[in-house]
């Protein structure tokens, strides 16, 4: 039997530099859970993927649960600077603020137009399931970055638990802009498969290379 530490390297050779996602399900359990970090906002994730901003997960206990369901279509967005009302202004991102700060947003449910107004609170972090995981895996791999390698540069194991240090490589397929970044990722497993995993991503650097710009907030 292979050891936790040999898993990872697999895992790694397989699944990302290979591509081999089918294999994905070999290496995660049923019920595997993705930790999400915490941060002040909504507590809600979109899919804006299409042509659509398309609510797909909710945080419980977050401001947004209760009052928007997954699902829902988001149309338009204010806070306190302005109004975004079109695809590209909302795909900015507005999720994330200050604790405390206030912002309404507009969603079609069905044949219902219905406005919300949230107060941004710490959220825990979102908690992916198996199969939401694998599937953001395949369109960051395949889709965004298809070229994309990944290197352990450091790896330990003790007990159940495994930690790796990752450099990522490679060129984003709408900017055609190449990037090199550094993620943390630790694991637990259990007979032989990773049931949850956190990680830590250097998203600075990330967005820096793809040219993102860091803007001070307002004052």
């Amino acid at each position: 039997m292979k050891s936790n530490v040999e898993i990872i390297q697999d895992i790694i050779e397989q699944v990302v530099n290979q591509k081999k996602i089918d294999v994905y399900d070999q290496y995660f359990s049923e019920d595997y859970i993705s930790r999400g970090d915490p941060y002040f906002g909504t507590g809600l994730s979109v899919d804006s993927s299409g042509n659509k901003h398309i609510i797909k997960i909710i945080a419980p206990g977050g401001p947004a649960n209760g009052k928007l369901q997954v699902g829902d279509e988001l149309l338009w967005v204010e806070d306190e600077h302005q109004h975004y009302a079109t695809y590209e202004d909302i795909k900015q991102g507005f999720l994330q603020g200050s604790r405390g700060s206030k912002y309404k947003v507009g969603v079609r449910r069905g044949n219902q137009t219905l406005e919300y107004e949230f107060t941004r609170d710490l959220i825990k972090g979102f908690d992916t399931p198996k199969d939401q995981a694998k599937s953001d895996l395949r369109e960051f791999m395949t889709k965004q970055f298809p070229g994309l390698k990944a290197t352990i540069k450091q790896i330990h194991a003790d007990g159940d638990m495994v930690v790796c240090l990752l450099e990522y490589r490679g060129t984003h397929a709408d900017f055609e802009r190449e990037a090199v970044w550094r993620e943390a990722w630790f694991v637990r497993m259990s007979k032989g498969k990773i049931v949850e995993d956190w990680t830590v991503f250097d998203g600075s650097s990330y967005f820096r290379q793809l040219g993102y710009q860091l803007v001070p907030p307002s004052t």
